[in-house]
């Protein structure tokens, strides 16, 4: 080592000097390890970040950057490096607080998506509790296809421990879509209350026609309030992965299994429920089990038996919306900042998009090859509907003309019974009534009314009839491969509501939004190119802009969310999930010690601690 002082006048003096070494001399090959020589370029940090917000783990761009360059020794920084960099960044997004950071990225959707709307709560010490936001597509999407929706709110991966609520809808090839997300403090009534009610007004209090949610009485409770028109369905597949820890006799009596799963879907009629529902209780002697009692009186939320009537897309659970909670495993982590979360789902998103873009895509440039090219109900078919969809529409045809038959069939051709071919004795007849006056047909499986497209049973009795042409009504457009041009083109859109299939005009605030960027699109294309006229186009829409603005002052409404320009809001507080102890985990000679003193008949002394139970238990209606 070597010191040096300087004097006022610039003159360096030698002070110090060590000339032998306290360790070894770095080897060429080392010589990346030394602080002195460590830097990572441009280039290096760009290639980073891009990989990481990817979501490609620091460790494998880390190997990725380290291969181009043939080794780590030429890459001119550590692993370690790699990750303060990367954590540094990170910290730079939320330098002003996370609440801050998340709140400027929905002012600055805003100003980039007319459409994109969001909402925040607070609690009383002004800490953020619950958010909410939805873009512009995904309010769109909820105008085409927010019939039927899947809420569930079990992932919480964030610092904050803040339940991740999407809600989720289908679309016309089959694939989920987000219609909207949230994230909740907790999972009170208020707060389900908060987000539906912000949810209905964001969506222009258009109510869905069916919700599926797992069992929880306080989300049960604020949709009651806050959605009566909507039917609420039970995720049945929750409902049967209790039945073998409730039901003493579920495993070991086949037949109890059977009638309990035919409980839950098999049914096409109450009293066919109510017949399998007493055989069930009879045969495994459960009268008076209160799980089973308690689960009989909400049989109408999760027995498909009272809800033929409801168009509810033949879904039976929740799966789609904890399908996304596992995409969101792959986004976020227990380290995650609200910030991250945002912009991760955002990612996940615009695939979900892509993919939607890629089978329109393949819809507008292919034609679908019916499997019996002569048949002209298939040929009508995949004129019609997308290709997934398409898929199912011919597994009915073909399952209708190959596996069943008549059994009976009226005098005047009105009625029909329909079973399987195979002959067994005890084969599921079907009833379907036909109408040739007012060209309607209708099955006792009430499949159109559920799903929206014919079941086998009607295709068996069309083909009976040699009817070549199915009724245009029978045609959702939901389901058409060009279902968004259709529903926003001011075509008349089946009622699902009921089973009368009425026909409705379009929303008339789906309409005007449709024309007017119809119109704008035309015009800019038209003025592009000259700039006599397109200044002209830009100086007729700011005078717009300023008179639309002065009506909406003069009738006193505001848009503008109070929270906006505010800086003082607080993080989140970390929030404990339902059900889950905050306890410290005990290792194995502490368990066995504590289970020893439980076995003891005296007294516990008072130095022994014991862990408090958790007061955030799950509450269900079971």
């Amino acid at each position: 080592m070597v010191s040096f002082a300087v004097t006022q006048e610039g003159i360096w003096t030698v002070k110090r000097s060590i000339e032998s070494h306290n360790h070894e001399l770095a080897k060429p090959d080392d010589q990346h390890l030394l602080r002195s020589s460590r830097h990572i370029t441009d280039e290096s940090a760009s290639v980073l970040k891009s990989m990481s917000d990817a979501g490609i783990s620091t460790v494998n761009a880390f190997t990725y950057l380290s291969e181009e360059v043939g080794g780590v020794e030429n890459l001119g920084f550590t692993k370690r490096d790699a990750y303060n960099y990367l954590q540094k960044e990170r910290r730079a997004k939320i330098e002003n607080g996370d609440t801050y950071s998340l709140i400027q990225l929905f002012k600055e959707r805003v100003a980039a998506d007319n459409m994109f709307a969001w909402d925040v709560q607070l609690d009383e010490q002004e800490r953020l509790m619950n958010f909410f936001w939805a873009d512009g597509l995904a309010r769109i999407d909820y105008d085409c296809f927010g019939d039927v929706i899947i809420f569930d709110t079990s992932y919480r991966l964030n610092k904050y421990n803040l339940a991740c609520a999407p809600i989720v809808g289908v679309n016309n090839h089959w694939q989920n879509i987000i219609l909207g997300i949230a994230f909740l403090s907790d999972e009170t009534i208020e707060s389900f209350t908060w987000l539906f009610t912000t949810f209905l007004r964001i969506m222009d209090n258009k109510h869905p026609i069916t919700i599926f949610t797992d069992q929880d009485q306080a989300m049960a409770r604020a949709i009651e309030t806050t959605l009566p028109n909507t039917r609420h369905r039970l995720c049945q597949w929750h409902i049967y992965k209790k039945a073998p820890s409730k039901v003493w006799c579920f495993n070991s009596t086949n037949k109890v299994k059977n009638l309990f799963h035919t409980c839950f879907s098999k049914c096409d009629s109450e009293e066919e429920f109510e017949t399998a529902w007493n055989a069930m209780m009879k045969e495994g002697n459960l009268q008076n089990h209160q799980w089973l009692n308690d689960l009989y009186k909400i049989r109408s939320k999760w027995s498909t038996a009272f809800n033929k009537n409801c168009f509810n897309l033949g879904i039976l659970s929740t799966q789609r919306s904890e399908s996304t909670n596992h995409v969101c495993h792959g986004i976020s982590k227990p380290t995650s900042s609200i910030t991250e979360c945002f912009l991760g789902l955002e990612k996940m998103m615009k695939t979900w998009r892509r993919n939607e873009k890629d089978e329109d895509f393949k819809c507008s440039q292919s034609e679908i090859q019916p499997y019996i090219k002569s048949s002209s109900i298939l040929k009508q078919a995949a004129l019609f509907y997308s290709r997934k969809l398409y898929s199912f529409f011919e597994e009915e045809f073909l399952q209708g003309v190959g596996g069943l038959c008549i059994e009976y069939s009226s005098s005047d051709l009105t009625m029909f019974y329909v079973k399987s071919i195979d002959k067994c004795p005890d084969s599921k007849i079907w009833t379907v009534l036909f109408n040739s006056s007012q060209g309607t047909i209708q099955c006792s499986c009430a499949k159109f009314e559920m799903m929206g497209i014919l079941c086998s049973h009607c295709m068996r009795v069309l083909r009976q009839l040699d009817i070549v042409n199915i009724p245009e009504k029978y045609f959702l457009p939901r389901w058409s491969a060009r279902a968004r041009k259709d529903l926003y083109a001011g075509r008349k859109i089946t009622n699902l509501s009921n089973s009368s299939c009425l026909s409705v005009e379009v929303p008339g605030n789906l309409k005007i939004r449709n024309y007017v960027c119809r119109f704008a699109y035309k015009i800019s294309t038209e003025a592009q190119g000259n700039a006599e006229a397109e200044q002209c186009m830009l100086d007729g829409m700011t005078s717009m802009a300023r008179n639309v603005q002065l009506i909406l002052e003069g009738k006193k409404i505001n848009n503008t969310n109070p929270v906006c320009g505010r800086k003082n809001i607080k993080d989140p507080a970390k929030c404990r999930p339902k059900g889950i102890s905050n306890a410290r985990l005990k290792d194995h000679w502490e368990k066995k010690k504590k289970k020893k003193i439980k076995n003891t008949d005296f007294t516990a002394p008072t130095s022994i601690q014991f862990t408090p139970e958790s007061n955030g238990s799950q509450s269900s209606f079971m």
